[in-house]
């Protein structure tokens, strides 16, 4: 049998290299996503072990103890603790590490950097790349990439000063650059180092993170380490709130802490390779079943010598296994290469994650090549059990096996169970219970659509043939060969059923999360821009329009400021500032309906009214006269402000100071864009603040977008897997479908026409499971958001279907079952009828 194993394989591997291809692909994912987890692992400890270089002790508070402390009123425990710890026997040197934020501010760039301390050299794991090492509060280092990013050198002087605040600004000049940390992750901000009295100053609002404690020279062993922090631990008994652990153990808390990110991200990416394995399982279930059924007359004729059902059924199982471990071997190849690929490019990326040397874990590899086997024989063992059910001496008659009728009666009213059982579930997920049900229901009904796609998609097809049939004679007989087998038909369907399924619940799920969320930003703050001068003379007309003129504003305002009298019949007066807009630019700059006041109204919010109510009249007066005009009350009214037009305002202030600009900026800017843009507005003047609602709704935007295409590319491995799916039926199709092309052939049916209609019949197949499948994506998707808002009412969120992106899915379908047919397609056209017709 091994014989016979070996030439049916060498007969049948052209037809087995797509399913191949597929097991390949899904055992590269796997592969690659263990591969990288790993790699992760690893640089997170050597970074951790990087920072602690010199030290075998570390003195840590618990993180309750960081959450709850203010160093602006309360003790540093640390601090207190460091004289201790230096007086403790064999203790070469300790030191508190500390860090606070501060606005770093050189030339025109702004950005938040992070300020340390500069360590006792016993402890010190920073080195120099150049300079020296600052002596004093007015001196720093910085770290080179931030030094080359904003074009700073030694000797240069930037301003530091607390986050947000511009208090304790000083200006220090930079004597040394810091070489660059090992791989780990990084927050990407610049770090500076300073003496420990330059966070002394409570506005920097810096916490101490642990004391560093160097043993005696000769003191390295882990033993040595064991006994220096139990005498550290006894010298600090009476502090409460605080950690002494030896290196090791402190790179192993910490490494546990932020590889649990690590987890959770490698636990959804294996969900997608989990997908990703599931087409491949439907991909090569379908080929082994085409497969056996080709050779139904020669695994008859093996039974009629003498070969027992047990053997044909491992010969079966065989290949596939042969299939599998060469297949898997590949796949182990394309994820070690896809994972190299991937560290690189994380290592020459701006991204705040720097992987460093590639961990290639024999036994994870293991695992990637076990499942890819696994998966070959499993999806086998259907065909191989069918390929011993029928009888040899049928076989061999070419007597058509019975479906079965009792199997088809089974699998039908699991599916209606699993459908009406998981439709119920996911209704009341959607409209009632909440995200637990909808995501469990829409599992156990999306299942039971599956299987009962062996009776909807051959009718679909059937159906959209019989419409285009009429064009010709081609797709009059693409039309009958799509559905002359509906099971291959309905598998074939599915693996792609899925892929696009599950794209189009993403794109419509992110796309109608994107479009809300920015909806109810657009209605909280209308205004993208607003620019606030405190410079009580206002904006000059140059800023003004220095700022209007700026790259991405689509359109401005400005509001006019002033102090009016107001006067309500005899009622004490009350002097308010007022606001002077234009109602027609203020509506247009703004993203959703506002409400502004119109000629002869004073717009005001309840809570400043008093006694007055809408429709009162009112004198309002200024330096240059007085006017009566309306009240009208409204919640979205700044609050102890006056808002009316700038009109009635001239008529009342002679010179009001433009004290805010209101700007709408282009609809297809970016979060990067909209801030390098309050960048520079924010160099015009540091009298300027910049708000509103555009770095918000940009943020969501390119977070969400992000999100989308991190989620796409991982779902391409299996939407590609079902196009090499489809391709490989259709080439098994074309092959088995020899003699009857040929006498088509004969009877007239030219090449140009036996192309077409082999690329209508798997166009059909697969424009039907792409267009089921943004139908089932959008019911999918509504639950899922209407299960998300009944958790998170606040969102809010609607459906919102992004049209052209679910016509590009459909067209990627049509172009899919196109490419699917070129390489059989040609085979057939280029094959003679005589020689076709010689085929059994």
């Amino acid at each position: 049998m091994i014989r016979v194993l070996l030439s049916g394989l060498r007969a049948t591997l052209a037809r087995l290299l797509a399913t191949g291809l597929a097991v390949a692909l899904s055992v590269g994912f796997v592969v690659a996503t263990l591969t990288l987890s790993a790699t992760f692992t690893r640089t997170t400890a050597d970074s951790l072990a990087a920072s602690m270089a010199k030290a075998e002790v570390s003195v840590t508070p618990e993180a309750t103890m960081v959450a709850t402390s203010d160093p602006r009123h309360s003790t540093d425990v640390l601090l207190d603790l460091l004289p201790a710890v230096q007086a403790v026997p064999g203790v070469a040197g300790a030191d508190v590490d500390r860090l606070a934020y501060v606005d770093l501010r050189f030339g025109e760039t702004r950005s938040v950097a992070q300020l340390s301390v500069v360590l006792d050299d016993s402890v010190r794991w920073q080195t120099l790349a150049s300079g020296r090492w600052p002596q004093s509060v007015t001196e720093a280092t910085l770290d080179q990439p931030a030094a080359e990013s904003i074009g700073l050198s030694e000797g240069d002087t930037v301003t530091v000063a607390a986050v947000g605040s511009g208090v304790s600004a000083s200006t220090v000049t930079v004597v040394g650059i810091t070489a660059p940390q090992v791989a780990g992750v990084d927050t990407g901000a610049p770090t500076l180092l300073m003496p420990a009295e330059a966070l002394a100053d409570p506005a920097l609002f810096a916490l101490s993170t642990s004391i560093l404690v160097a043993g005696v020279p000769g003191t390295d062993t882990a033993a040595d380490a064991d006994a220096l922090a139990a005498a550290v631990s006894t010298a600090v008994a009476g502090a409460s709130g605080v950690v002494v652990q030896t290196r090791a153990e402190a790179v192993g808390d910490q490494t546990a802490q932020l590889s649990g990110s690590a987890t959770v991200l490698t636990s959804i990416l294996l969900a997608f390779a989990t997908i990703a394995l599931f087409v491949a399982a439907i991909v090569i279930a379908n080929t082994f079943q085409v497969l056996v059924s080709q050779r139904t007359r020669e695994l008859a004729l093996l039974r009629c010598v003498g070969a027992s059902a047990g053997q044909v059924r491992r010969l079966v199982l065989g290949e596939a296994l042969l299939l599998g471990v060469g297949a898997s071997v590949l796949g182990v190849g394309i994820g070690l290469a896809g994972a190299t690929v991937l560290a690189e490019v994380s290592r020459d990326s701006a991204s705040g994650l720097h992987l460093g040397q590639l961990v290639i874990d024999p036994a994870l590899l293991a695992i990637g090549f076990g499942v890819g086997v696994l998966l070959t024989l499993v999806s086998a063992l259907g065909p191989a059990h069918r390929a011993t059910r029928v009888r040899p001496i049928a076989a061999l008659r070419s007597v058509s096996a019975g479906a079965g009728m009792r199997r088809g009666l089974i699998g039908f009213a699991l599916a209606i169970v699993l459908v009406a059982g998981g439709g119920a579930g996911l209704y009341l997920g959607a409209t009632r219970s909440g995200l637990a049900l909808a995501v469990v229901s829409g599992v156990v009904s999306f299942l039971g659509i599956l299987l009962a796609s062996a009776l909807f998609i051959p009718w679909i097809v059937r159906t959209a043939g019989a419409i285009i049939g009429w064009t010709s004679a081609p797709a009059r007989l693409a039309a009958l060969n799509a559905t002359r087998n509906p099971a291959r038909t309905a598998s074939t369907a599915a693996a792609l059923l899925v892929g696009v399924t599950l794209v189009t619940m993403m794109v419509v799920g992110v796309t109608s999360v994107r479009v809300s969320i920015g909806e109810r930003i657009d209605l909280k703050r209308p205004v993208d821009l607003t620019v606030q001068s405190a410079d009580p003379a206002g904006l000059s007309p140059e800023q003004e329009s220095g700022i209007t003129d700026m790259t991405d504003v689509a359109g401005s305002t400005s509001v006019d400021s002033a102090r009016v009298t107001i006067t309500a019949g005899s009622a004490a007066p009350v002097i308010l500032g007022a606001r002077g807009l234009d109602p027609a630019r203020a509506q247009h700059v703004a993203r959703s309906t506002v409400v502004v006041p119109q000629n002869g109204q004073l717009l005001l919010n309840p809570a400043d009214a008093g006694a007055l109510h809408d429709g009162d009249q009112v004198t309002v007066s200024g330096d240059a006269g007085s006017a009566d005009l309306t009240v009208a009350l409204e919640e979205t009214a700044p609050r102890k402000q006056a808002t009316l037009t700038k009109t009635d305002l001239l008529g009342l202030v002679a010179t009001p100071v433009i004290r805010q600009v209101q700007l709408r900026l282009n609809d297809e800017i970016t979060s990067s864009q909209v801030q390098q843009l309050s960048t520079d507005i924010l160099s015009v003047s540091d009298q300027f603040t910049v708000g509103g609602g555009a770095p918000e709704r940009t943020y969501y935007e390119q977070l969400l977008d992000v999100m989308l295409l991190i989620v796409l590319a991982l779902l391409t491995m299996a939407v590609v897997i079902a196009c090499v799916g489809v391709a490989n039926t259709m080439a098994l199709s074309v092959f088995e479908r020899r003699r009857e092309s040929a006498l088509l052939r004969a009877l007239g049916l030219t090449r140009g026409q036996l192309r077409r209609m082999l690329g209508i019949e798997a166009t059909l197949i697969t424009v039907v499971a792409a267009a089921c499948g943004i139908g089932l994506g959008v019911l999918y998707a509504w639950a899922g958001l209407s299960a998300v808002s009944l958790q998170a009412q606040k969102l809010g969120l609607t459906v919102h279907l992004p049209w052209p992106q679910l016509g590009l899915v459909l067209l990627g379908a049509l172009v899919a079952g196109l490419i699917a047919t070129i390489v059989p397609a040609s085979g057939a056209a280029r094959r003679s009828p005589v020689e076709g017709l010689m085929h059994e």
